[in-house]
C-alpha cells in the first residue's frame, strides 16, 4: 500500500564549487534511466510529482533523489514527463531528499525522507520562485578571474553551480529566497563568502561584486613508509594546463604555488613507488608518504648458456608507470658464480637493461615491468661474441698512422664498451665487440682531430671493413663527425636538441634549440635512450635522416607546440 503524499516542507538551491554540476559533485553512482517497467507496477518506486505555484504539471523539471549528510551523493536522477511526473527506483533503505528544479519556474528541496525497497513513496513537489544572482569575481588589482566555482552556502543538495567566464562574470538563474551567502573559490585565491543579505538592483536579481585574494603557498612532506624525510618530485595538477611541479628538500619539505589548491597532489620518485593522491586544501599542510618500489632479479649468460663473470649492468632506459623520469645508467658490476643480478629500489614502470662483459658488447634486455613491492624475477640477458671492425688508419697522404686508440662511442645510455683496439706500424687494427648497430667508431691520435665514423652495422660474429682517415690539427684537439650539427639531451619531457650550430645541417633544416624531438626516422623516441637517439641521428655525410619535432609556441612550460617535420641531410660536422 503507498504512503500517504509528502509536500516539500522548505525551498533550496545551492551552487557547488565543483563546476561539473550535482553530478560531479556526489560521488556515488547515478541513474539517469526511470524505473524498470516491473517495479512501477509493484509500487516499489518513488513516484515524483513536480507542480508550479498554480499547481499546474511541470513537463520536463529535474528530478535528483540526494543523500542529505556529507559525502553527498547524486543516488538517482530522472526528468518528468508530460504529466510532470517522475519514477525513480528504490533500491535499499536509505535516508534521502528529493530535489526539483525548472526553470523559470524555480526550485524545492523535500524534507528527509526514509526510503524503503518493499513498499513504494509517493512525493509531490511545489515549485517556488526564486531569483537571480549576477556579478563579476576579480582579484585586488582588479583583474579578472575566469573559472571562480560560485556555489549558495549550506545547501549542498541542490542542483547546480556556476563559473565565472572570461571576463570573470557568471550568473545564477534561479536562487532560493533562504539563500544568505554566495562561496566563492577559485584556484591560487582564498575562497571568499559574500553576503546575500542585500537586495540587488531589482527585486528579481542581485548583483555582486567579488574580489579575491591570493592564497598562501601549498606546504607539505615526503617521507618514506618508514616515516623518514626524502627528497621526490611533488606534481600538483597532473597533466594539466596549470601543473606545478617542485622537489622536497633532505628535509622532505615542499612548496607548491597557490594554484595548486584544489588539485590532486602526488610525490613520485625513482626509488620507491608514488605516494596515495591527497588534494591540496587552502591552509592545511601536506602530508605524502611514499610506498616501496620494486626489484628484477636475473642472470647474464652467454650464447652457451654459461654464467659471464664479471659482468656490467645497468638501466638502459624507463618508462614509469606514472609520471615522467629521465633514469638511465646505474651501472654496477657484478660478479657471480651463476650470473645473477637484482636491481632494488626501482620505481614502478617498464625497464629495459644493458648488460656488457670483457670483449662482449653491450646487449639489451627484453622490456622488463615492475610493480611496487614486488619483485620480477626470471629475467635472462645473452651476450653474444659481438662483430669484427677491421680497417687501417691513414693520414689525408694515405700513410699508415700506428698507435691510434679505436673503440666504440656511445654503444650505451648505462654501461662502456670496454673493447679497444691500437693501430700497428702498417695502420692496421681489428676491433672485436661491435653491437649490431647502428654504432659508431672512434678513432683518436695524439696531433690529429679525434674521428667518428658512424651508422656502422654488423652481425654477431661477422665482421666489416672500415679504413679511417685522421686529418692533423694544429690545436692538438678537434673532432670530426658525420651528423647533423646538433647536440641532444633527456628532460622529463623527451629528448631535446640542447643546441644547434649555426650553418650546419640541423641549422640549415629550421630546427632550434629547445625542439622536442618525438620521432626520428618515424620511430618514437618515446622510451628511446639517449645512445639511440645518437645513433640514429650521426651516420655518412651525405645521408638523410626524418625528425619529427615539437617547438613550444610560448614560455610556458606546458604551453601549447607546434609540429614540424625535417628532413636533414647529414654532412661532415667538424669542432
Amino acid at each position: 500500500m503507498l504512503a500517504a503524499p509528502v509536500v516539500a516542507l522548505f525551498v533550496g538551491r545551492s551552487l557547488l564549487p565543483d563546476l561539473g554540476g550535482l553530478e560531479r559533485l556526489f560521488s556515488g553512482p547515478a541513474t539517469a534511466a526511470p524505473a524498470p517497467p516491473d517495479a512501477r507496477e509493484r509500487g516499489h518506486a518513488l513516484r515524483v510529482k513536480v507542480l508550479d505555484g498554480n499547481g499546474d504539471p511541470v513537463p520536463g523539471a529535474a528530478v535528483r533523489v540526494v543523500s542529505p549528510r556529507p559525502p553527498f551523493r547524486l543516488l538517482h536522477e530522472a526528468a518528468c514527463d508530460a504529466q510532470g511526473g517522475a519514477a525513480l527506483p528504490q533500491a535499499s533503505t536509505e535516508t534521502v531528499r528529493v530535489v526539483a528544479s525548472h526553470e523559470p519556474e524555480g526550485v524545492v528541496t523535500s524534507a528527509e525522507l526514509t526510503l524503503r525497497p518493499d513498499e513504494g513513496r509517493e512525493v509531490e513537489l511545489v515549485l517556488t520562485a526564486a531569483e537571480a544572482v549576477r556579478g563579476t569575481v576579480a582579484d585586488t588589482n582588479d583583474y579578472p578571474v575566469a573559472g571562480a566555482a560560485l556555489s549558495i552556502d549550506g545547501m549542498p543538495w541542490a542542483v547546480s553551480g556556476a563559473a565565472s567566464d572570461a571576463d570573470g562574470a557568471f550568473r545564477l538563474a534561479t536562487v532560493p529566497h533562504e539563500a544568505t551567502a554566495l562561496v566563492v573559490a577559485a584556484r591560487g585565491f582564498r575562497t571568499a563568502t559574500i553576503s546575500l543579505t542585500t537586495p540587488g538592483a531589482s527585486p528579481a536579481e542581485r548583483v555582486v561584486r567579488v574580489r579575491l585574494a591570493t592564497a598562501p603557498a601549498v606546504e607539505g612532506d615526503v617521507s618514506d613508509l618508514d616515516g623518514h624525510p626524502v627528497r621526490a618530485r611533488v606534481i600538483a595538477c597532473e597533466g594539466e594546463p596549470s601543473e606545478s611541479i617542485a622537489t622536497s628538500g633532505p628535509d622532505g619539505r615542499f612548496s607548491l604555488p597557490p594554484r595548486a589548491i584544489g588539485c590532486g597532489v602526488v610525490a613520485l620518485s625513482e626509488t620507491s613507488a608514488a605516494s596515495d593522491t591527497v588534494v591540496a586544501v587552502e591552509g592545511q599542510r601536506l602530508t605524502l608518504r611514499l610506498k616501496p618500489g620494486g626489484s628484477i632479479e636475473g642472470v647474464v649468460v652467454d650464447e652457451r648458456g654459461a654464467a659471464v663473470r664479471p659482468f656490467m649492468i645497468g638501466i638502459e632506459s624507463f618508462s614509469a608507470s606514472r609520471g615522467k623520469s629521465v633514469r638511465s645508467g646505474g651501472q654496477r658490476s657484478v660478479d657471480d658464480p651463476r650470473g645473477a643480478f637484482r636491481l632494488e629500489r626501482l620505481a614502478p614502470g617498464t625497464y629495459v637493461l644493458t648488460a656488457s662483459g670483457q670483449g662482449k658488447p653491450p646487449t639489451r634486455s627484453d622490456p622488463v615491468a615492475v610493480s611496487g613491492g614486488a619483485a620480477t624475477t626470471g629475467v635472462r640477458i645473452v651476450l653474444s661474441a659481438g662483430g669484427v671492425v677491421t680497417g687501417h688508419v691513414y693520414d689525408p697522404q694515405h700513410a699508415a698512422i700506428a698507435g691510434a686508440t679505436l673503440s666504440f662511442d656511445q654503444v650505451s645510455s648505462a654501461v662502456q664498451s670496454t673493447a679497444r683496439a691500437e693501430s700497428d706500424a702498417r695502420g692496421a687494427f681489428r676491433l672485436e665487440g661491435a653491437p649490431a648497430g647502428p654504432f659508431t667508431v672512434r678513432a683518436e691520435k695524439e696531433g690529429f682531430r679525434m674521428r667518428m665514423v658512424a651508422g656502422l652495422r654488423v652481425e654477431s660474429g661477422g665482421s666489416l671493413t672500415q679504413d679511417i682517415t685522421l686529418n692533423p690539427s694544429s690545436s692538438g684537439g678537434g673532432l670530426e663527425l658525420g651528423g647533423i650539427g646538433a647536440t641532444i639531451d633527456r628532460t622529463r619531457e623527451g629528448i631535446v636538441l640542447r643546441s644547434v650550430f649555426p650553418g650546419d645541417p640541423a641549422d640549415r633544416a629550421g630546427l632550434r634549440a629547445g625542439d622536442l624531438v618525438t620521432r626520428i626516422d618515424g620511430e618514437t623516441t618515446e622510451g628511446m635512450s639517449m645512445a639511440d637517439a645518437l645513433q640514429r641521428l650521426r651516420g655518412e655525410a651525405g645521408t638523410i635522416v626524418g625528425l619529427s619535432v615539437q617547438r613550444a609556441r610560448s614560455e610556458e612550460p606546458r604551453g601549447p607546440r607546434e609540429a614540424i617535420d625535417a628532413v636533414v641531410v647529414r654532412a661532415v660536422v667538424v669542432h
